[in-house]
């Protein structure tokens, strides 16, 4: 398949006649006859509407209905391209950035992100568990604005109570399951590995007290000691999902600066959607786009 550059991209949507007709084709293209009359599937485009009409009937469909762009009146092109540049980028795009990119205003152009990464966050769902070697950890991101009580006594990690707890698990060559959570307690981890982590895994993990009885859930438990300045032993390791919080710290400290933690998981689950379709390359595109079949994100 030809590179997804801009010029490609242009090419294969010119106008928003091009994008309705890709999204109609994606959510109705399979139809073998009409709902409403029963004829062989004959639709028209009804060019004053973004619809299409059954030319024995004149039933309608309504491609946009139901999905991210149901009453926006925003131009499918503008959006079809905010999706594009939120699968090239790597580290995300910030809302001001779409604002001066396509001219709109930024509480537009932050709506159609926050739409967007709902959209990525369908395909993390209902994927199975994670298998094979599988690496935990937990981060923290997004220094809270205004005066902490670690601010200015150069407290990090997880000493700093200014900051956001994501617990993170991946799998070597191949998925990560990535959520927001209150704490970092075992109370709170454990019951999340169980439901994302087959009890076949070997798991590593660095030295933190919540890991220590992860055997006790039925888990082949190797535990690498970051404190003794050692960071791999054997296949015991955590470096694969502290690269994935390397990009995640990238994405926010640099690209966003602050992000609200009310929305941090759909932030989390927009570069979770990178990582794990990584080896799709172009096609992580037509991913996004082939999610519009599903129901519609909020």
């Amino acid at each position: 398949m030809a590179k997804l550059t801009i010029q490609e991209f242009r090419k294969q949507y010119p106008n928003d006649s091009a994008c309705l007709d890709k999204l109609f084709a994606i959510r109705y293209g399979n139809i073998d006859s009409c709902p409403d009359c029963g004829h062989n599937a004959d639709f028209r485009r009804v060019t004053t509407r973004q619809c299409y009409q059954c030319r024995f009937c004149y039933y309608q469909i309504y491609p946009c209905a139901g999905t991210i762009f149901e009453k926006s009146t925003t131009p499918l092109t503008y959006w079809f391209y905010a999706m594009w540049l939120m699968v090239v980028t790597r580290n995300g795009v910030s809302g001001k950035t779409l604002e001066r990119t396509l001219g709109v205003t930024y509480k537009t152009a932050w709506r159609m992100l926050k739409q967007i990464r709902l959209l990525m966050s369908i395909d993390g769902e209902n994927t199975g568990l994670l298998s094979g070697f599988v690496e935990l950890d937990e981060t923290y991101v997004n220094k809270a604005k205004g005066k902490t009580k670690t601010e200015g006594k150069g407290i990090t990690g997880r000493s700093a109570d200014d900051k956001t707890p994501v617990f993170g698990m991946v799998e070597r060559r191949g998925r990560v399951v990535a959520k927001v959570v209150e704490n970092a307690r075992k109370n709170t981890l454990y019951p999340i590995i169980e439901a994302n982590v087959d009890k076949t895994a070997k798991v590593s993990t660095d030295e933190f007290k919540a890991y220590i009885n992860l055997h006790t859930l039925g888990y082949e438990h190797g535990m690498i000691r970051h404190d003794l300045k050692i960071y791999r032993e054997g296949s015991v390791s955590t470096n694969t999902i502290e690269g994935y919080f390397s990009q995640i710290k990238r994405m926010i400290n640099g690209t966003h600066t602050w992000v609200s933690e009310k929305w941090l998981q759909n932030y989390i689950n927009e570069a979770s959607f990178r990582y794990n379709n990584r080896a799709l390359g172009n096609e992580m595109f037509n991913l996004l786009i082939n999610s519009l079949n599903k129901e519609k994100t909020d």
